[in-house]
């Protein structure tokens, strides 16, 4: 597992960056379940169901949310209260950008890293972690491409060298807000970074304090300044 926040951005400038791409924030890796509120319908944890290619061959070994979070019986942001919940994603449609930045993040389980750079929104793993699938593939197909991937994985790290795999990316033109929000119904708040999508939908990510959600806001000030 890739652990060392200054590590993953080493390995970005080396190899993910793109001429002229800068890395302006890096969250993660993720360690709790993503809730969701799509279409009207709500729960946890929140699955990706085959739409990534690719995912992580770690199996987290998280507590399961509490049966009122699953089954989306909770009002308001009574979901906060639940410690095993690191993510909510809320989108009117499941084709919003909320939607599959938290497909990327649930392949990538405990391997997961989301990272805004002065071009693109993206969910990150080191290529060490990539699953390889073990299905033959079809031609022009996501199985085609997840063995790909896969193969270019296996081979960085046949050569010694760690890189980056990207499950899910969006042009950062897609985003419309930074924020830090205290959330919760106890008298200590609970702090979140809230990146907030042109299409209406969104994304929370707990922080473990008000100065590293106010870091998702410098990020967004760096990016649209």
């Amino acid at each position: 597992m890739l652990k060392d926040p200054f590590k993953l951005e080493k390995i970005a400038a080396r190899s993910w960056c793109r001429p002229g791409e800068r890395l302006l924030m890096r969250i993660g890796p993720r360690w709790g379940h993503i809730a969701f509120d799509i279409g009207g319908r709500r729960g946890a944890p929140h699955e990706h169901g085959g739409r990534i290619a690719v995912e992580s061959t770690t199996e987290p070994a998280w507590p399961l949310p509490t049966e009122v979070v699953s089954s989306g019986r909770y009002h308001g942001d009574e979901w906060v209260g639940d410690p095993s919940i690191w993510a909510y994603a809320q989108a009117p449609v499941p084709a919003h950008v909320a939607v599959g930045c938290a497909d990327g993040l649930a392949a990538g389980r405990t391997d997961a890293w989301l990272v805004l750079s002065n071009q693109r929104l993206a969910v990150v793993i080191a290529a060490s972690a990539a699953k390889r699938p073990e299905a033959e593939p079809q031609s022009g197909g996501w199985l085609a491409r997840a063995r790909a991937l896969a193969r270019d994985a296996q081979a960085m790290v046949q050569s010694g060298e760690e890189s980056l795999l990207t499950l899910w990316e969006a042009r950062s033109g897609v985003i419309h807000h930074f924020g830090a929000l205290p959330l919760g119904r106890e008298v200590e708040p609970v702090w979140f970074g809230q990146i907030a999508f042109h299409d209406g939908s969104a994304l929370l990510i707990r922080m473990d304090s008000r100065t590293a959600a106010e870091s998702v806001v410098t990020a967004g000030n760096a990016l649209f300044g």
